[in-house]
């Protein structure tokens, strides 16, 4: 008996060591899915890789999305051949095709042709055009960009598109760096940014581009947007800003204020000497007629005792007088 139960322990256990390996290559097998998907996803962001100087290269593409120029930063030994797929600065494409990095102006030029190019021009002045692949045309209902100045070293690009408005804020210093970006889903910067700058009436037929980067008593800079270009439509429906509406008080009515009439006890007391025209009479109190009424009655009283004290006054005299006769 323990000698059968001694063989099935190590039948099972020899089962099991034989079935590790297994299990193990079974759980092992999915941690390369991640790595494929992973090559996968940057299928698409990848394209020709160009080295424009400044340690960024442009990564030009022009497929279904359209054409692009991906900014990365890959430093001043990058090489072709080596890896590009790091860090983004800026993209380029038809709704965003202008845009300043590392005292680089890079602009997507023909953008709705079939034969875009991205010109780099150094900050000596020089222009360098590096053409992206061929793709499809497209009617180009952007305008843009019209500059403005903004204050405290801060200047706005404005674009108007079939996606609505937008501004891209730049930055003095190092050619023009980007600072943030404004559009009809997020029109405004947050508090933290220091200053104000927003689009009103986003996603209205005329938005106004509105800022103040100084403090104090500074006035709110305003600019509109350029109009839509013809024979372009949004892609979205004009819905303009509702106005803040306070509650305003009643207007008074020409009805007069009703009269209370007055007491039993009220009596009208009309002043000596004249009375100018529109003054008010003066109206006794109630209390005012119980302290005349009470004033009267103790006279009364004083009077009567009075009456009273000469009367016995007179009967006491008479019997005397009687009395000595």
């Amino acid at each position: 008996m323990r000698t059968a139960l001694r063989t099935s322990i190590v039948t099972v256990a020899l089962a099991g060591a034989m079935l590790v390996p297994a299990a193990g290559a079974a759980f092992a097998a999915p941690a390369t899915a991640p790595q494929s998907a992973t090559a996968s996803d940057n299928s698409r962001y990848e394209g020709k890789p160009v080295y424009i100087g400044e340690g960024l290269v442009a990564v030009l593409r022009n497929k279904s999305e359209g054409p692009e120029a991906w900014i990365r930063e890959v430093g001043p030994d990058w090489k072709p051949g080596d890896n590009y797929m790091v860090r983004v600065v800026t993209k380029l494409d038809r709704t965003q095709p202008h845009d300043k990095a590392k005292g680089l102006d890079l602009e997507l030029t023909k953008a709705a042709s079939a034969k875009p190019v991205l010109v780099v021009t150094a900050a000596d002045g020089t222009a360098t055009s590096y053409p992206l692949p061929a793709g499809e045309a497209s009617t180009d209902c952007r305008v843009g960009p019209v500059g403005q100045n903004i204050g405290a070293g801060m200047s706005a690009e404005l674009y108007i598109s079939e996606l609505g408005p937008k501004v891209v804020l730049l930055e003095a210093g190092d050619g023009g760096r980007g600072f943030g970006q404004l559009d009809r889903t997020h029109p405004s910067l947050p508090e933290s940014a220091g200053f104000i700058a927003r689009i009103v009436n986003p996603s209205g037929a005329k938005p106004v581009f509105e800022w103040k980067t100084q403090g104090g008593n500074d006035t709110v800079g305003r600019v509109a947007f350029p109009a839509f270009p013809k024979g372009c439509k949004p892609s979205y429906k004009f819905t303009d800003d509702k106005p803040v509406t306070k509650p305003t008080t009643p207007a008074p009515t020409s009805t007069p204020a009703p009269v209370k009439p007055q007491t039993a006890g009220q009596t009208s007391v009309v002043p000596k000497g004249p009375v100018a025209a529109g003054a008010e009479l003066p109206v006794e109190t109630a209390a005012d007629t119980a302290d005349t009424a009470d004033t009267a009655t103790m006279t009364a009283g004083a009077a009567l005792i009075a009456a009273f004290g000469a009367l016995a006054a007179s009967v006491v005299l008479r019997r005397r007088r009687a009395g000595q006769g």
